[in-house]
């Protein structure tokens, strides 16, 4: 599991380098990557009635910190699930992407996303699962952002970023409620009783909803997931079918098993998992493009999803999975689908193409078995889930399975307007000459279209694999199959209904848009959330404005009052020592003098020049104190700060503009008066103040353990690199970003990196 985790983060180096030696057949060494993932099937075989496997690499211990990955039959059988659509996306990329594309970027960000993913499902640890969680939001920005000079791609990543990090953070403190009142970090390991006898059991349920609902794109959070299909074809079916997509989907049923038992939960999930159900269903109903059409078809079977997981009963929890697997098959199969559309046509929007079966008999073939199984027709495998999804909610009421019905027939009446561009008279546009596309594209979507077919002519095949997850899952009980005839049933019956309707839709599709159109209500998720990003856009402007717009005095009158009042409180409580001046050591006068010399140079200085060099005097003044009082570690680094900091200073004098003038009225003169008394009384009360500490000082705690608990006899470094060792990763993570960002602007200045480095559209025949 570890290298099924790791492989590919290892890979994605590798790639990045060879993208612009071997161009597309880098795919070859994406696919490699995710091998371990698919050799995962091996223990997945051997799972009901195997006690799960646990890999643990210990990081920090004592904090909790280890790398912890689980393999239950429902982990596992979702990574071989990412595994093998995985390898198909990279095997699909070779043939799809253009001559144009960069290579190293594409294929290295999606193993950084496939690995971030299944270190998701694997992860027993919830802090590292926090962390592949956060990963996989990164990674996706950077995979829907990849044609960045596009706005609509600009517009994607951020919208899919801003709503995964507002779930992220309520994930972030729901581990942390976890962690507290289960008394443990481990997800098998926390105390289920004493989390839900807890005062934090509420909080944390809601939040990890709060963090499910953004990531599976549920109402009011779905609307970022349409527009992610500005990634390439390959990417899009990655994520829309067992990926980023489905982790809030993953996190219900895993997290089901603990708080199932509240009202709540179900209480929550169910009724919003069938509204996103209805709501993506009538969305997808309005699209003319091919992919947007698609994405709104995974909203909604992702609401159908998180409603049955959300039940978190052995019914609902097998018959989730059994459509999770179907799901997979017939949504990747259709964005490899469109994407041949789109390569071989040259567009996707569905008014301008018509009757192509006749040129793409095959591609037909494979959208018909892939579409039908999304209808739930038979004999496909979305027929036979779609049959537990009736049962599952006809035991909910009459209320319940009415949703279920009205939202299968949408479903049914969307389909068949995607299999419009295959219907009809022949249209395409012009100089589009469609021929069935190379095997490299045709191959991955025919594989998953004959897996859903297998899954309806043998659910027992189906069944198969949603039974590994029946432990994990808790439905080892559940005596419910996998059938593609149960008999006359009220959920057959729910079927008939559905089809009547969705014909009827069908039938009456110009009229239903008519409605659509009249429909179309002023305001809606994107017009909310645009007008929120105005509105804190503005905010965040003006107080720019009024605080780093202003000029340099009125810029350190602010931080002067701002350091007087926080530090105030500290100097207030802290009582006064005042040494005499004998008691001084004398060796130190001459660095005082020096320092003081610095400061009134400062003062007196006429020019920027003067003013630096001597500024330059007070920070080797504050080397020599150092060195005054045995810290030559801290002299040493004071040196090389003060030296590069007056070199920096010097070159930024060719950029700055001529020094002016500030015109100050005599009160502007008495108020600076004032603060720059009130500052220097203020610093040296301060300096007061830290002789007699508030509370027990912590220095002798590190005199002591330094060299048995760190190894070190430099009581710095030890300090640096041992107890607050996460600061200074911190630190240096922080300069690492500042390079890069430094970096990047330089790269913009040059020529050849200018906007007018241009991709050409998706779909574009190399």
């Amino acid at each position: 599991m570890t290298l099924a985790v790791f492989l590919p983060f290892l890979l994605s180096a590798l790639a990045a380098w060879l993208g612009p030696r071997l161009g597309r057949r880098t795919g070859y060494v994406a696919a490699l990557a995710f091998l371990p993932a698919l050799l995962l099937a091996a223990p997945l075989v051997r799972q009901p009635g195997v006690e799960p496997a646990l890999e643990v690499t210990r990081w920090v211990p004592d904090l909790g910190l280890e790398l912890a990955f689980r393999g239950d039959g429902f982990s596992l059988l979702f990574a071989v699930l990412i595994g093998v659509i995985g390898t198909l996306a990279s095997l699909y990329s070779v043939a799809y992407l253009s001559e144009w594309e960069r290579f190293g970027r594409f294929y290295a960000y999606l193993l950084l996303f496939g690995g971030s993913m299944l270190g998701l499902v694997l992860s027993d640890n919830l802090l590292a699962l926090f962390g592949f969680w956060e990963m996989t939001s990164v990674t996706s920005f950077l995979l829907i952002g990849l044609w960045h000079t596009r706005s609509a791609a600009r517009d994607g990543a951020v919208k899919a970023f801003l709503v995964s990090a507002l779930g992220g953070l309520g994930l972030l403190a729901a581990v942390a409620l976890l962690s507290i009142a289960g008394g443990s970090s481990s997800l098998s390991g926390l105390d289920v009783e004493a989390l839900r006898a807890s005062p934090l059991f509420v909080p944390a349920l809601l939040l990890t909803l709060l963090a499910a609902f953004t990531k599976s794109a549920q109402l009011p959070f779905h609307l970022w997931l349409p527009t992610a299909m500005e990634a390439p074809t390959p990417v899009s079916a990655f994520l829309h079918s067992a990926t980023m997509v489905k982790a809030g989907v993953v996190l219900v049923a895993k997290l089901g098993l603990l708080f199932g038992t509240s009202p709540l939960w179900p209480g929550i999930t169910v009724p919003l998992g069938l509204a996103t159900l209805v709501w993506g269903a009538w969305l997808a109903l309005r699209q003319t493009d091919l992919k947007a059409l698609l994405a709104y078809s995974t909203v909604s079977q992702l609401g159908l999803l998180m409603s049955l997981y959300g039940l978190a009963n052995p019914a609902g929890n097998f018959a989730a999975t059994a459509h999770l697997l179907n799901h997979a098959a017939f949504k990747a199969a259709l964005f490899f689908v469109v994407g041949i559309i789109d390569h071989e046509t040259g567009t996707r929007e569905l008014p301008q193409l018509g009757g192509l079966r006749r040129q793409l008999p095959v591609t037909f073939a494979v959208t018909l078995l892939a579409a039908l199984s999304m209808a739930g027709l038979p004999p496909l495998g979305g027929f036979v889930s779609k049959e537990l999804f009736f049962e599952a909610m006809l035991k909910q009421g009459p209320a319940w399975i009415a949703v279920a019905v009205l939202g299968s027939a949408l479903t049914f009446a969307y389909t068949f307007r995607l299999l419009r561009v295959f219907l009809g008279a022949p249209r395409a546009p012009a100089g589009a000459q469609p021929h069935e596309a190379p095997l490299g594209l045709t191959l991955p979507a025919a594989g998953l279209a004959a897996t859903a077919l297998t899954f309806g002519l043998l659910p027992s095949s189906a069944e198969a694999l949603t039974r590994t997850a029946q432990h994990a899952l808790n439905f080892a009980t559940f005596s419910g199959h996998l059938r593609l005839w149960h008999g006359v049933t009220p959920a057959l019956l729910a079927t008939l209904l559905t089809w009547g309707l969705g014909g009827l839709l069908v039938w009456q599709a110009r009229r239903l848009e008519s409605w659509q159109r009249r429909l179309t209500p002023r305001w809606n998720a994107n017009s909310v959330y645009y007008s929120l990003l105005e509105a804190v856009n503005v905010l965040s402007s003006r107080l720019i404005a009024r605080t780093q717009g202003l000029a340099l005095p009125d810029q350190l009158r602010i931080m002067l009052t701002a350091a007087a009042l926080i530090a105030g409180v500290g100097v207030l409580r802290a009582p006064q020592v005042f040494h005499p001046i004998g008691t001084l050591p004398l060796g130190v006068l001459p660095v005082a003098a020096l320092l003081v010399t610095g400061a009134i140079g400062v003062l007196l200085a006429r020019n920027r020049l003067t003013a630096v060099v001597v500024t330059g005097l007070t920070g080797f003044g504050s080397a020599a104190a150092f060195l005054a009082f045995r810290a030559p570690d801290l002299a040493l680094t004071q040196l090389l700060v003060e030296a590069v900091t007056v070199i920096l200073f010097l070159l930024a004098f060719r950029y700055l503009p001529g020094g002016r003038d500030l015109p100050r009225s005599p009160l502007r003169y008495g108020i600076d008066l004032l603060l720059a008394g009130l500052a220097g009384v203020g610093a040296t009360l301060l300096v007061l103040s830290s002789v007699r500490f508030l509370a027990p000082p912590i220095s002798p705690y590190y005199l002591v353990n330094s060299y048995t608990g760190g190894g070190g006899k430099n009581v710095v470094n030890v300090l640096l690199v041992d107890f607050r060792g996460f600061d200074t990763l911190g630190e240096i993570t922080v300069v690492g970003i500042v390079a890069l960002a430094i970096l990047s602007l330089v790269r913009l200045g040059k020529r050849g990196h200018t906007p007018s480095d241009r991709l050409p559209p998706e779909g574009e025949r190399p």
